[in-house]
Order: structure tokens, then sequence, then C-alpha cells
């Protein structure tokens, strides 16, 4: 069985990683797995009236324990257009953290970016024992877990750390009943208590 002291998470915009895998993250980092975050864009796109979403994810992280995080400013909802940098930028932490294993977004979001940092991370993470992709709300209704993690008392954590993104507090899918409910229902998926599920692209043990 594969030993997991290492992992990299990765995301298109601010929220992201927080939304696919932040009670995961924080279970790992509770049992002395180093985590570090990248997220690839500062998803300003669309945003109402002045905010620094780069700030937020760092607030966010540090409620679940990352502390390693890498933010990148490439161009919002442009990411498929900057595959060379993302990749590059990809290998070089992938050489930095040696990870067992990379939690990324779905390969059939219906969110151009989120797709895009999908396809970088499996040339990126070419080398990496395990990929797994996290659900976000625009992978729904396509996503079909299969493998599941048990959040236990780190969803408390993952809410909280969502509630950081003041300028996302609008968004139906940022509401703590709305997270509690989708962990609730993972859970019940495989007759457990809240969890988050996860597509596995690719796992060696």
């Amino acid at each position: 069985m594969l030993s997991i002291n290492s992992v990299l998470a990765i995301g298109a915009h601010p929220d992201d990683v927080e939304l696919g895998c932040g009670a995961t993250l924080a279970k790992l980092i509770d049992r002395g797995v180093h985590v570090c975050a990248m997220v690839m864009s500062d998803g300003l796109v669309g945003l109402d009236g002045a905010a620094d979403r780069c700030a937020e994810t760092m607030k966010s992280f540090a409620m679940l324990g990352v502390t390693d995080i890498v933010q990148l400013r490439l161009p919002d909802t442009q990411l498929a257009s900057h595959s060379r940098e993302m990749i590059q930028a990809i290998e070089a932490q992938c050489a930095r953290l040696n990870p067992d294993r990379v939690y990324t977004m779905f390969a059939d979001d219906r969110h151009q970016d989120h797709r895009a940092v999908f396809n970088a991370s499996i040339v990126a993470c070419r080398s990496v024992p395990q990929i797994l992709s996290y659900e976000t709300p625009s992978s729904w209704p396509n996503f079909s877990p299969v493998i599941f993690e048990r959040s236990g008392k780190f969803i408390e954590k993952k809410i909280l750390a969502l509630q950081l993104h003041k300028s996302q507090a609008a968004r139906s899918y940022m509401r703590a009943q709305q997270i509690a409910c989708n962990a609730q229902f993972r859970g019940h998926q495989v007759d457990q208590g809240p969890s988050e599920g996860f597509m596995p692209y690719k796992i060696v043990l």
C-alpha cells in the first residue's frame, strides 16, 4: 500500500480546491501529510465590485491548515490558451514536492477552465502514482464518484474555510447548509457519514 506523505491539490480559481476537497485536505494535514495547494487564476472575471479573491483563498487555506500555497494569475476563463504555462508550473511543483497523490479538477466539468486544469494536470503529473478528480458545482450532473473520503469533523473546517470567500457569499453552493447536505449525500451513497467523493484518473498502490 502506497504511503501518502505529500499531496498536491490543483484548482483553476480561488475556492475550487476548498469546495472539492477541503475537508479531505484538512484531514490529511491533521495526519501529518504535507499539502500544497495550487491555484491557476485570480478568478476575477464576472466579479461585482472590488475584491481580492487571492487574499480570500489564502485565508481559506489557512483555516484548513494549508500553509504551502502557489497562486498563479493566468487569465481567468482563458486557461485553455495557457496549457503550456500550466503544465510547466505544475511540473515544477511535482519536482519540488514529489507528491504521492494529486487532487485536480474533473475532465467533463462544464467550465472550460476546469477542463483545462484537468488536462494540464494529467500531463504534468504523469509520474505521480495517484490522480483523483474532485467535484465542484459545475461538475454536476456528470460527476459519479467511486472513491469516498469520510469527512467527519473536518466538514466543519471546510464550511468555515468557504465562508471566508466573502465575495462568493451570495452563491447558493457556498452556504453552510448546502455544503453539509452535499457531504451527507456523498456519505449516504456508501452508507457512511459526511464524505467527499472523487473520481480516479489513476491509482497506483
